[in-house]
């Protein structure tokens, strides 16, 4: 299998597993800051036993200046969820996984102008027709027609979602010269305590609301599949 077919292979793969997050989020039934704190916390513990048995765990795999990319790289991704999360509530899980995906855009935008990428005619053609069906998806209104304030609220955080992990995407492993492994770790456990779990904690409430075996493995399947995996 050639690098591009596999590239597109384990980006398809890993599409298909973002798409049910909504749904993970929706079913564990936690308040939003918890979700994301747990969610960390799920995914630093599946993130340490990969990056250890590929051999990354090392102390001397990153500059400092790294380590600062990817810690704000990491500051970035918690932020995306807290929004994404949040909106799911507000228009709907496959509303906000719509508008959501227009990072594509955002990145296409952001390579051209960072990393001086050439936009092709067939990119614009395949771009224009996606954000086309993006715009047709997010007018479906289940109210007949009348947009709500939580509604329109919803999409704007799915929005900020979307260009903060677009943002995020500059300080990825092609961008500080990292393999995927140990800039995705660092984002999380840059150093004890994890970044992640560090930026919820004072906020959070401090446990899994009805700690019951369904809310916990919902929990855990966010951080060490959809999140780690």
């Amino acid at each position: 299998m050639s690098e591009r077919m596999r590239g597109a292979v384990e980006m398809t793969t890993a599409m298909t597993m973002s798409g049910t997050i909504g749904w993970f989020v929706i079913r564990a039934g936690q308040p939003i800051l918890d979700v994301v704190f747990w969610r960390c916390v799920f995914g630093v513990t599946a993130l340490l036993v990969i990056c250890a048995a590929r051999g990354l765990l090392k102390r001397d795999l990153m500059t400092r200046r790294q380590v600062a990319l990817v810690a704000i790289g990491g500051v970035a991704i918690v932020l995306n969820w807290l929004l994404l999360f949040g909106a799911y509530s507000r228009a709907s899980i496959s509303i906000a996984t719509a508008v959501y995906n227009t990072q594509p855009f955002m990145l296409v935008g952001l390579g051209v102008l960072l990393f001086k990428e050439r936009l092709t005619l067939n990119n614009l053609l395949w771009l224009g027709l996606a954000f086309a069906g993006m715009l047709a998806i997010v007018q479906v209104k289940s109210n007949g027609g009348t947009i709500s304030t939580d509604y329109l609220t919803g999409i704007v955080m799915a929005l900020g979602a979307a260009l903060i992990k677009g943002a995020a995407a500059v300080f990825d492993p092609a961008a500080v010269g990292l393999r995927p492994g140990p800039q995705h770790m660092q984002r999380h456990d840059q150093r004890p305590p994890p970044l992640g779990q560090g930026i919820i904690h004072p906020w959070r409430n401090g446990r899994i609301h009805g700690a019951g075996d369904q809310a916990i493995a919902f929990q855990a399947l966010q951080g060490q599949c959809q999140h780690a995996l």
